[in-house]
């Protein structure tokens, strides 16, 4: 805001530069006309350098300080009413795009009372009043205007944001819309020192009712299944579909007791409501809690999968609540268990998703680079251990930022030099901290996520096949995520526009094979 303000005080002191063309009785005004531009260039230097200092009071008051000049200017130019004065007028208006209704008014009620004291100053011919009139009127009704389009647009920013965090089928909330809720119930959580409980749901033999009926039956049934959820919550509970058959519920002020009965009481009522169809529909349940299972988002859902895990070897159609034995029952497929091992990625699970909670204001970037490397490493045709691997590694591939001062990494400007190299480093920092023998294959393709083909990469200059498979995956990930969202130095680019990209670097930047799989996202 501040900038654009700065915008039109540049604009306006440019224009009021034309004035000093136009006729002018006396000499003193053009020395009045060239102190105005002065202030108007000053005050847009000011305001475009400090930016992001600046508090936002401050903004109205140098916004009336631009109709000040306007009507300085209007003086100044000896024309009775001046046409630059509405000129300026209209582009400062604009401005009140960017206030509430009441900043508006004050701005226009303003404007009124000075373009009246110059009008008195210097009559025009056609009498005060009638001049006044014509020109107030004009500037109410492009106030109305702009208040108009403003809360269309409004309206429109919210449908268009409302249907990013929607799942179009089912009209839930889909996985990144569940991702937003799960970190402002856990922030609540926190702050007020109360518990938050997730349910994590997955249809029983899905694939097999598709593959019978076909994808329009199962689309049915996730609609069928979408309402049932949705009228047996409660009012305060947030329902979303986070993949092809999975579902999850956020539960507010509820510990891990209360919300598997609440998980018995949806189950039961999705059998029920699927008991007639010839194709019996059933959901397993996974239930864990903050903060008895867990402290952040991440490690609440590990939870919650584990115990959903245990409900699918249980038999299905069951729901079953997070805790130790479910943990060491996840775990036990016959070989010695590496319980450091396992404490050891749980802690730089946690620790990742704090540093994405610094850096971007949320932990959805390392999670959905993770998901994209395994889409493309699953494409690829990897192992699903492997898939899986790579996807904690897509997980885990910004731990080394960590180690970033936070000054470098949220800079809205170019990085010098010094700065780049400090965050050249990451990779290095992040696969130190990955030293257990349990991430050994993990730790080499977070070293290696930066490194290019065409050997310009870092931080190590390798190159061709001696990167490995998996780190030109999350390279691939990293990039097309990072360009398809908000950063604090650049908006997001697009889809299209971030695979066009990729398709660019091709074979230098990006490995050639990889890039492709983005398309499918």
């Amino acid at each position: 805001m501040a900038r654009t303000l700065a915008a039109l005080f540049a604009a306006g002191a440019t224009l009021a530069l034309v004035t000093l063309a136009l006729p002018h009785p006396r000499r003193w005004s053009e020395l009045g006309l060239t102190v105005i531009v002065g202030l108007a260039y000053t005050v847009a230097a000011v305001l475009f350098l400090r930016a992001r200092a600046l508090p936002w009071r401050v903004l109205p008051v140098v916004l009336l300080w631009g109709s000040t000049l306007i009507a300085a200017v209007a003086y100044c130019s000896g024309q009775s009413p001046s046409p630059l004065a509405f000129l300026f007028l209209w582009v400062l208006l604009y401005a009140s795009y960017y206030f509430t209704t009441i900043q508006t008014a004050i701005q226009l009620a303003y404007v009124g009372f000075v373009y009246g004291a110059l009008l008195i100053l210097r009559p025009p011919a056609f009498g005060i009043l009638e001049w006044w009139l014509i020109g107030f009127g004009t500037l109410v009704v492009a106030a109305i205007l702009i208040r108009s389009l403003l809360k269309r647009v409004e309206s429109l920013i919210a449908s268009l944001y409302s249907a990013v965090l929607t799942d179009p089928l089912t009209e839930l909330a889909n996985r990144r819309g569940f991702r937003e809720m799960l970190d402002l119930e856990l922030e609540r959580a926190r702050r007020g020192s109360s518990r938050v409980s997730i349910v994590v749901g997955d249809l029983d033999h899905f694939k097999a009712l598709n593959d019978r009926a076909g994808r329009g039956a199962g689309d049915s049934v996730l609609q069928r299944v979408a309402r049932v959820l949705r009228e047996g919550r409660r009012q305060v509970d947030g329902v979303a579909r986070v993949g092809g058959d999975e579902f999850a519920v956020i539960l507010p002020d509820c510990d891990g007791n209360r919300a598997l009965l609440i998980s018995e009481r949806l189950r039961e009522g999705l059998a029920g409501a699927f008991s007639e169809d010839s194709f019996p529909a059933t959901i397993s349940f996974g239930v864990a809690s903050y903060p008895e299972q867990a402290e952040t988002a991440g490690s609440l859902l590990r939870a919650a999968d584990e115990a959903l895990a245990a409900a699918k070897q249980g038999g299905r159609d069951m729901s079953v609540l997070h805790s130790l034995a479910v943990r060491n029952a996840a775990h036990a497929d016959g070989e010695a268990r590496d319980i450091a091992g396992e404490r050891f990625v749980a802690a730089v699970l946690d620790l990742a998703e704090a540093v994405d909670l610094r850096f971007s204001g949320s932990a959805r970037h390392s999670e959905t680079v993770g998901r994209y490397s395994a889409m493309m490493a699953q494409e690829l045709g990897l192992s699903e251990r492997r898939v899986e691997r790579v996807r904690l590694a897509g997980t885990l591939h910004d731990v080394g930022k960590v180690g970033v001062d936070d000054a470098i990494l949220n800079k809205p400007a170019k990085l010098t030099d010094e700065e780049f190299q400090a965050i050249k480093k990451h990779p290095e920092f992040g696969a130190k901290m990955l030293g257990h023998p349990s991430l050994a294959d993990v730790r080499e393709w977070v070293w290696s996520h930066h490194e290019r083909p065409d050997g310009h990469g870092y931080p190590r200059g390798l190159s061709g096949d001696s990167i490995p498979l998996e780190a030109r995956i999350l390279a691939v990930a990293d990039s097309y995520e990072a360009m398809t969202c908000d950063r604090s130095y650049r908006t997001s680019i697009g889809p299209v526009a971030a695979r066009a990209e990729l398709e660019r670097f091709s074979g230098s930047q990006f490995d050639p094979g990889s890039w492709m799989l983005c398309c499918r996202f």
